[in-house]
């Protein structure tokens, strides 16, 4: 083998960007992959049950001179900061029962069986001897969940922040800074995902009924208002942002009757009193309100008795940001090359969503479904029904890119109808 063709191991190329003096060796496992490895880094014999385990899963014990693997015994979990981690595993010696941490922590310790001569390595490699700890190059940690980031960066996704807290992202600041883009040009119909995705679904569900008090909450650039009032609806809509001002100005030239009102969904029944409509429609909107507690709280106010909300939101489960796709290779246009990834459904922290240079940053709440269910139940709603739009094959054939191999597997939105008791 040339210089040129050799491979670098992944794990000693991380390691040496946060470790002073790392030795790089070379991979003679797994060259053709994501992750090539050198011997230090590859697999260990477990004494137990004689498989091949991953160094990360795997301890020695210096008492025994045996190596025990995670799937032998129950390991521990430790959280500590070290190389590109934030934890390590401690697996139990099958024999004697001591705790010895697992090979990637135990290099770290200088306390692995290639760092104290106990074993002596099959392959030639270059074996990293710890310096003392106030020799060392101080660096910050990188990142927790390493490996989820290194993966992130194989393929393309768009750019995202958790926030710990609003200070210095007001929802309505948020939205009346996309309006002047989003607003200006958005499509009469809306866009792919809502003219043959959402609101079909929504409208099925919404049943609208000539002579119909209908509030449309949340109502953006008005796109559902308006389809609502060429169906015979009294529509009343509101929106605190200056989304609101595009949904005037087409207003203003159709002359729907459509009363617009730039007001906050959480303060409705200050302005509307109770039982004032007979349905009540929020769409692709309750993720992007902060209280949404309070916002169908209010909703179920202003509903008359017997009457319907329903309303349309990003997949709890299958959507941003709790998964999305990603690309490898990142250009790839073909929807064979998409991955989808779990981020983490659990974590209901503000997501501020960067779609590039065009649009301004993007506010959103997510929660899990169980929150929208028992908030709903919680105010006297009673959800009679549920869709996870799903395409056709008529529209998988005629809008492949969006559809083929994504769409069609997994739903992107759920729109849920709920009855006032």
């Amino acid at each position: 083998m040339s210089s040129s063709e050799y491979i670098t191991c992944f794990y000693c190329s991380e390691y040496t960007k946060l470790a002073k003096d790392y030795p790089v060796n070379f991979a003679s496992m797994d060259e053709k992959s994501f992750t090539p490895r050198c011997f230090l880094h590859w697999k260990y014999e477990c004494n137990q049950c004689v498989k091949l385990i991953h160094f990360n899963g795997i301890s020695w014990c210096s008492d025994c001179k045996e190596f025990t693997c995670l799937s032998c015994v129950e390991e521990k979990m430790v959280k500590k900061n070290f190389l590109i981690y934030d934890y390590y595993y401690n697996i139990p010696c099958k024999k004697c029962g001591k705790m010895n941490p697992g090979l990637d922590f135990a290099e770290y310790e200088g306390i692995h069986p290639y760092q104290t001569g106990e074993i002596i390595p099959s392959e030639d490699i270059v074996v990293w001897m710890p310096i003392h700890p106030e020799e060392a190059e101080v660096k910050e940690f990188p990142h927790p969940a390493w490996g989820f980031q290194r993966i992130m960066k194989i393929g393309k996704i768009s750019d995202f922040q958790r926030l710990e807290s609003l200070e210095e992202y007001d929802p309505k600041k948020v939205w009346d800074e996309l309006a002047p883009t989003w607003g200006a040009n958005w499509p009469e119909g809306g866009d792919f995902n809502h003219k043959y995705m959402i609101l079909p679904s929504l409208y099925k569900m919404i049943d609208v009924e000539s002579g119909d008090k209908i509030l449309d909450v949340a109502c953006g650039e008005g796109t559902t208002s308006r389809y609502l009032a060429k169906n015979g609806a009294i529509v009343t809509a509101i929106d605190v942002s200056d989304m609101i001002t595009y949904a005037t100005k087409k207003e203003e030239k159709d002359k729907l009757g459509i009363k617009y009102l730039k007001l906050n969904a959480e303060k409705i029944i200050g302005k509307f009193g109770e039982e004032a409509f007979d349905k009540v429609v929020c769409n692709m909107a309750l993720h992007d309100i902060n209280d949404y507690k309070t916002t169908i709280e209010q909703i179920s106010k202003v509903l008359k008795k017997d009457g319907l909300f329903v309303f349309s939101i990003t997949h709890p489960c299958f959507a941003w940001p709790t998964t999305t796709s990603l690309r490898v290779p990142k250009d790839s246009q073909r929807n064979e090359d998409k991955i989808r990834v779990i981020f983490d459904y659990f974590d209901e922290r503000p997501v501020l969503i960067k779609y590039g240079k065009v649009f301004a940053p993007l506010l959103h709440f997510p929660r899990k479904v169980s929150d929208y269910i028992s908030v709903l139940v919680k105010n006297k709603l009673i959800i009679e029904e549920m869709s996870e739009p799903k395409p056709s094959e008529n529209l998988v054939t005629e809008f492949p890119r969006h559809t083929y191999m994504d769409y069609e597997l997994h739903p992107h939105f759920m729109v849920i109808k709920s009855r006032k008791i």
